[in-house]
């Protein structure tokens, strides 16, 4: 008997003793697969696994290498006779710690998480033909999972449920082949075939390809390789809808040779015609690639993301992320019931917009959720979801009844999507800061100091940062810039330490710039984006308010108006307390968060226009002086007396041990600002008022969630009596964050 963990552990060190690679791999698992075959009685041979094509690989039954895999993998006469089957997949993913796989986001689920996934989404549709599908099967866990539990519940032989119940499909042909053959082991009879899953359990990219039958032409004399040039001609376009892509389609029925695409599509109208006729599958099960905002396009390319926005979204999720296209994939091949185990983002940001608040529109509706939990083997958080199209009466949601979950995964019901409206702002324009781009116009203070001695030493600015911003209240920049773009070269040259400095670093660094960016030619020592407009509004005050760009904490800093502001801030050019107060209260911050921004991985990316765009502003911010003061006034006292930066002061606020009376003033001076910004909003005070609990200091999310409704119905309100509603507010998708043809999203 042995372990699995042994077994992984052994199973790591034959591959590195074979040097490693997908050979190596894919041997070492040839052997696993055959120790957990032998333990059931039911013995494999090479011979049968090349005859099937499974887990191939060159020259595997040498002598010397059956000698070095059983000195690794089966000393002493131990055996697999006490391991489930998951346990393959939880060796091969030991395997891939440093594999395309492992980072591409996909990761091993335990067997406990699978059954619990399966249970509460086959019980609605457990019949002995019940067909179940998991489109990033990997090893084959919620397969095993669903085949247990179908059998068990329809009290059928496993076999059938095997051959008439499942499908799957995974990028990986290493997993593929390894869930066939756990699959095989399952139903425990030697004299079935290897090859009986061939056609149910698949190769390929699961997003790519056709669901409805109706999109492939009639006559089509060979549809798979038909339907294959339908992507290979898309893909390139980035499956954008319009005249070029119905050209391209067009012309494949009077090509000669139909185009082959670079990826490996699944056309589900055609590996499962009867399922697809009859409305899709009766469940989806699985565990989707975690992949945040920023890495999508690194890990699948440009093109590839475009055509999944086109095809899946309608084009609106360049912010969000990777698991909304299986989300989206998912209820496009169910017909009634979705079990997931996804990243905790799924219900923040665009991603909750695009993903769970799309499907809510269409009809669909969480049935039960789990919100966030680490992953048992994983530096990752994971939320458990289930979605249905039937209707409920109640949903579950941690555990606890609840009358509705929203997109967002909130108790209740979501709200209608907030229109665009056209106010007069009572608030100055918020801008990203300065692109400088590269490194070679970016000094150190002692860099700098050297620098500002010469005759153009007025070009040596503080150069402000994210970073800088949560150092001790009110502090400068910790770097220095080289601000010259308006200076011409002949200019330049009168200060010899600036022009070495210009022509030496900064000309070089810019030349390797040229090709992305040809726009800097012209001025090649100046900043990509400047942002004139910034730094003219702020020329007659001596302070503006900033905030992070991507930020947990969503609070504005006062600081000076001498400083360039980089890319990460974003800046209002404005020292008036009243701003300040509106900035910094919850009602401001509910609206940045869940409408008028979007969510990048754990921080929030700060949208002023969408801001301003839609929030329901009062007609003037003057009455919040007195409060803004107060605010500014408390947050200096607690930054000064603590040598902290804003990060810090909120963490001491938001925590329940510190009592002190600086703390307890700023915790009092905050609830003031929200009171008072309830009222000059016209909204119930109560709903504004921040609570000190166990777990830290603000609005629980109840009344966080009557505050947006409050808020949403003013929008919606002052929407009407203008004439606009959020179909007809001329809100673009990139901009409002939904397609066209939707009307409501999830916002909290």
């Amino acid at each position: 008997m042995i372990t699995a963990q042994a077994l992984r552990d052994r199973a790591r060190s034959a591959v590195a003793a074979l040097g490693g690679g997908p050979v190596a791999v894919a041997v070492v698992m040839r052997r696993v697969v055959r120790s957990f075959a032998e333990a059931r009685g039911m013995p494999l041979t090479d011979a049968a696994l090349d005859s099937a094509g499974l887990l191939s690989v060159p020259s595997a039954d040498h002598p010397s290498l059956d000698h070095l895999l059983t000195d690794y993998l089966g000393p002493d006469g131990t055996a697999a006779d006490d391991l489930v089957l998951e346990e393959i997949g939880y060796v091969y993913e030991a395997l891939l710690e440093d594999s395309s796989r492992r980072d591409n986001g996909a990761h091993y689920t335990p067997p406990e998480l699978a059954d619990e996934i399966v249970a509460h989404t086959l019980a609605p549709v457990t019949a002995p033909d019940a067909t179940v599908v998991d489109i990033a099967a990997g090893s084959g866990v919620f397969l095993l999972a669903s085949a247990r539990y179908l059998a068990s519940s329809c009290q059928v032989p496993m076999v059938e449920v095997v051959t008439g119940c499942l499908y799957g499909a995974d990028i990986d042909p290493v997993a593929v082949d390894i869930a066939k053959l756990s699959l095989w082991l399952l139903c425990e009879d030697p004299a079935l075939s290897l090859t009986f899953l061939d056609d149910r359990i698949l190769c390929g990219n699961s997003l790519v390809g056709l669901v409805d039958p109706a999109d492939l032409p009639a006559d089509v004399r060979d549809p798979k390789a038909y339907a294959d040039a339908m992507v290979a001609v898309a893909l390139p376009l980035g499956g954008r809808p319009g005249r070029r892509l119905d050209d391209a389609y067009a012309a494949l029925s009077r090509g000669r040779r139909l185009p082959v695409p670079v990826v490996r599509p699944i056309h589900w109208a055609l590996v499962a015609p009867e399922v697809m006729a009859r409305g899709g599958f009766d469940a989806v099960v699985g565990n989707p690639p975690y992949l945040g905002v920023k890495r999508v396009r690194d890990a699948i390319g440009q093109e590839l993301r475009d055509y999944l926005a086109h095809t899946l979204a309608g084009g609106t999720t360049r912010r969000a992320d990777y698991v909304i296209y299986f989300l989206l994939r998912a209820a496009a091949l169910s017909r009634g019931e979705i079990g997931l185990i996804t990243t905790d983002s799924v219900s923040e940001g665009d991603t909750a917009r695009f993903g769970l608040g799309a499907l809510l529109d269409r009809g669909w509706q969480v049935a039960r959720a789990e919100r966030s939990a680490p992953w048992p083997t994983a530096g990752v958080r994971f939320a458990k979801i289930w979605l249905t199209v039937r209707p409920l009466d109640s949903a579950w949601l941690d555990g606890r009844p609840v009358s509705a979950i929203t997109g967002t995964l909130e108790e209740g019901l979501s709200l209608p999507e907030p229109a665009r409206l056209d106010l007069e702002v009572p608030l100055p324009h918020g801008y990203q800061g300065t692109i400088v781009l590269g490194r070679s116009l970016v000094l150190t203070p002692s860099e700098a100091e050297k620098l500002a001695r010469g005759p153009l030493g007025h070009a040596v600015r503080p150069y402000l940062s994210g970073e800088d911003l949560v150092r001790p209240c009110g502090s400068t920049a910790s770097r220095f810039v080289v601000d010259v773009g308006k200076l011409g070269l002949e200019e330049l040259a009168e200060d010899r330490a600036l022009a070495r400095l210009v022509q030496s670093k900064v000309r070089a660094e810019r030349r390797r710039q040229f090709v992305k960016y040809p726009q800097l030619k012209e001025r090649w020592w100046g900043f990509l984006s400047p942002v004139d407009e910034l730094y003219r509004d702020a020329a007659g005050v001596s302070h503006v308010i900033a905030f992070s760009k991507h930020s947990k904490h969503l609070w504005p800093v006062l600081v000076g108006a001498d400083h360039v502001f980089s890319n990460g801030l974003v800046v209002y050019p404005t020292q008036d307390p009243a701003a300040y107060a509106f900035l910094a209260s919850d009602l401001h911050r509910v609206w940045a968060m869940r409408a008028g921004g979007t969510m990048l991985n754990t921080a929030y990316r700060y949208n002023p226009s969408r801001l301003r765009a839609t929030y329901p502003f009062p007609a003037d911010l003057a009455p919040l002086c007195p409060v803004g003061e107060a605010l500014l006034a408390a947050l200096d006292r607690v930054g000064t007396e603590r040598r902290i930066g804003v990060t810090g002061v909120l963490n001491l606020v938001g925590d329940p041990h510190t009592h002190d009376l600086a703390t307890t003033d700023l915790r009092q001076a905050i609830a003031d600002v929200n009171h008072a910004t309830a009222r000059l909003q016209g909204i119930d005070e109560s709903l504004a008022t921040p609570d000190l609990t166990p777990t830290g200091f603000g609005l629980t999310p109840i009344r966080q969630r009557a505050l947006m409704a409050a808020l949403v119905d003013q929008n919606l309100t002052l929407a009407e009596a203008s004439g606009t509603s959020p179909e007809t507010s001329g809100t673009s998708p990139e901009t409002s964050g939904r397609s066209a043809e939707t009307s409501h999203a999830s916002w909290v």
